[in-house]
């Protein structure tokens, strides 16, 4: 696992049990993928959605912090975590 770069897959060819494990490994091992969220593809989708409907997407923020403060944000381990900054000037 620490081998794969940000984004990297890495495919189980086969799991174990151990007596006693709770844990549905069969329905996971079949089904189940983790990783980043990759939203920029329905990210027009849900923008507009948003403009329709009136949305508040704001509320779902937990936490609003400055760009600078951001690995102070995060250590929060709060749900939903929204950094501010000033626009880049494209240089």
């Amino acid at each position: 696992m620490r081998a794969l770069a940000p984004g990297g897959i890495c495919t189980a060819v086969g799991y174990y049990l151990a007596t006693g494990t709770r844990v549905p490994l069969m329905r996971m091992y079949a089904t189940l993928h983790l990783g980043v969220s990759h939203t920029r593809a329905i990210l027009p989708e849900l923008l507009d959605f948003v403009h329709r409907t009136g949305f508040p997407a704001e509320r779902v923020t937990t936490l609003t912090a400055e760009w600078d403060q951001a690995p102070q944000a995060y250590r929060a381990r709060t749900t939903k975590v929204v950094l501010r900054r000033d626009p880049l000037n494209g240089d």
